[in-house]
């Protein structure tokens, strides 16, 4: 029996699959509750939120019939998990644990289920990885985009993305290394555990953190003056010759389309009353280029 085999015929897997697209018909209905759908909106959602990852991967893979359309189990779980949402108000402590557990369970078990089925459908190593992610997140970054929302995997989530990945890559180095069928275990039971520790302790990638620059346009031309005269004295004094710059009626032809704004630069570059440049000391001393304005 192939990795794949087991997945796929094992009973104890196959309710775990059942219970996890029930799981995510909860969670899509306890969307649509607060998004207050009609009960249409709830069904939607609950399909798309328990199936949509499997049959993306299923189409992907040009699969005749989507698994979660070879039988009424799937389906039945799914609008099965949605109507719960729309008759009691998932909102207990208790029962978002038991979800979460869940959740994690069927993580793990998608995500190698959907790496194993790639690679025996003849795909490379990175695609079928791929696939097993898409097959265990897929279906929640539909839903959120369905409803306008950014993918929860996106950011702001526990590590769910990250650990299909984990388990996918366990899961083809189980197919690579051709290790025993029940192997495959293992990679289910490592990308579970960490989803539920990162659940646990709010683990979360690394965000970008933006870098802006705070300066204004006049500061920023100031700031352009200044290091165009200091280049023009480097430049004089390596070669030995008198400082080039601009006489005293004479003014930058950079500064020259600034027009009223120059007194701004000047008065920001003075702002402390000492006469010194908030970008560099001396940088508001009148330079010889310019006379002083008062």
């Amino acid at each position: 029996m192939t990795p794949d085999q087991l997945l796929a015929d094992n009973d104890l897997l196959r309710a775990l699959d059942l219970i996890g697209v029930v799981v995510m018909g909860i969670t899509g209905g306890a969307l649509a509750s607060r998004l207050r759908f009609d009960a249409v909106g709830f069904a939607v959602i609950g399909i798309v939120s328990g199936l949509g990852g499997g049959i993306l991967r299923d189409l992907i893979l040009d699969q005749a019939v989507p698994a979660a359309f070879s039988g009424p189990w799937y389906l039945v779980c799914a609008l099965s998990g949605a109507a719960f949402s729309y008759v009691v108000a998932a909102e207990g402590r208790s029962l978002r644990r038991a979800m979460t557990v869940l959740d994690a369970l069927a993580l793990g078990l998608w995500a190698a289920s959907g790496t194993a089925k790639s690679l025996t459908a003849g795909l490379d190593v990175l695609p079928a990885v791929l696939l097993g992610v898409v097959s265990a997140v897929g279906g929640g970054a539909i839903r959120d985009v369905m409803v306008g929302r950014i993918p929860a995997i996106f950011g702001g989530s526990p590590l769910y993305a990250t650990t299909a990945l984990v388990t996918a890559i366990a899961t083809w180095a189980t197919l690579a290394l051709r290790l025993p069928a029940w192997t495959i275990l293992v990679a289910v039971a490592l990308g579970s555990g960490l989803a539920l520790v990162s659940a646990w302790r709010q683990w979360g990638l690394p965000r970008h953190q933006e870098w802006q620059v705070t300066l204004s346009a006049t500061q920023m031309k100031a700031l352009v003056r200044r290091v165009r005269r200091s280049e023009r004295r480097r430049v004089a004094t390596e070669t030995s010759g008198l400082p080039a710059v601009a006489d005293a009626g004479e003014r930058d032809d950079l500064a020259r389309d600034t027009g009223a704004l120059d007194d701004t630069a000047d008065d920001w570059a003075g702002a402390d009353g000492s006469g010194e440049g908030l970008l560099d000391p001396g940088l508001g001393t009148p330079s010889p280029e310019r006379p002083d304005r008062s």
